[in-house]
Order: structure tokens, then C-alpha cells, then sequence
């Protein structure tokens, strides 16, 4: 009896050891597999926090813009609305009730009128007026975490490319 309760014992602990040798073996195959794809959400989420945070800073900077349209993106930086490594340029720009630029300083003379004769779109009845904006860029560097390999080359088959710098950008109207 001590005989055969050995035997079935051995051919039990045999069965387990296979079972565990396999489970063993095919967590070494997916392991490396799933820690790519969690350091690449990880990466992905930082990516669009920044650009989240940048397009942020830029709404900002053009409501004070908004508030005194003669701002420069020296005054924006030292207000600290922009995160760190981010450059902001401020540009102002005049279009006419159609959307068509006026190509002439923003704003125009107290005499000039470059919009004369345009029609607007949504009234087709003309209007001189001309409206200026205030348009905040800010631009940021960005470096992955990690290396994914890079794109373009011969036997790539999977190309993970993340931009090397993310733009924000708002505009708004300051008449």
C-alpha cells in the first residue's frame, strides 16, 4: 500500500511541476509584452498631460492678452502662466468681417480702412469693420521616457513615434 500511495504521489507531483514549468514559460513570453504597453500608456498619459498643460497656458496668456493687447510673451513668461521649457510668442492679427486679413498694421490708421466693400457671410451686406485678434503659440519640447525604436527604417514593424515638441495655441478677439 506504502508502494502505490508513492507512485500516484510521484505522478501528481510530476503533473504539477509540468503545469508550473508551463505557466512559468509563457509569463516569461508575455511579460516583456505587457511592460511595453504599460510604460507606453504611461507615456502616452504624460504626453497629453503636457499638451493639455501647454494649450492651458496659452488660453491664459490670450485672456491677458485680452486684458492689455500691447502684452509680450516676455511679460506672459515672467507672469510664470506658461510650465517650465515653454517659449510663448504673441502675435496680433487683423481680419475683415469676411475673414480675409487686411495686410496692413494691426490695427489700421484712424483714416484707413482696408475693409471697405467686403461683404460679411452671414448678413451679405458689406462691412468695413475690422476686427483684431490676439493669437498666443507656445511651444515645448518633448522627450520620451524611453526609446521605442525608429521609424522609417527598413523591417520596422511596429513604429512608435512621439513628437519632439508639442504647440498650444488660442486666439482671441480683443475689440
Amino acid at each position: 500500500m506504502k508502494q502505490k500511495r508513492s507512485a500516484v504521489a510521484r505522478r501528481w507531483w510530476r503533473g504539477f511541476l509540468a503545469v508550473d514549468g508551463a505557466a512559468a514559460v509563457e509569463f516569461a513570453m508575455a511579460a516583456p509584452v505587457l511592460v511595453l504597453l504599460g510604460l507606453g500608456v504611461a507615456e502616452y498619459g504624460v504626453l497629453m498631460g503636457s499638451a493639455a498643460s501647454l494649450e492651458s497656458a496659452a488660453r491664459a496668456g490670450a485672456q491677458v492678452a485680452k486684458a492689455d493687447p500691447s502684452v509680450t510673451a516676455a511679460t506672459l513668461t515672467s507672469l510664470g502662466l506658461f510650465p517650465s521649457g515653454a517659449t510663448p510668442t504673441v502675435t496680433s492679427v487683423c481680419t475683415c468681417a469676411d475673414n480675409t486679413p487686411t495686410g496692413t498694421a494691426c490695427p489700421p490708421g484712424p483714416l484707413a480702412n482696408p475693409c471697405a466693400g467686403k461683404t460679411n457671410p452671414f448678413t451679405s451686406a458689406t462691412d468695413p469693420r475690422v476686427f483684431q485678434y490676439v493669437r498666443v503659440t507656445a511651444t515645448q519640447g518633448f522627450s520620451p521616457m524611453l526609446s521605442y525604436g525608429s521609424c522609417g527604417q527598413p523591417g520596422d514593424f511596429f513604429c512608435f513615434a512621439f513628437p519632439s515638441s508639442l504647440t498650444g495655441q488660442a486666439t482671441t478677439r480683443t475689440q
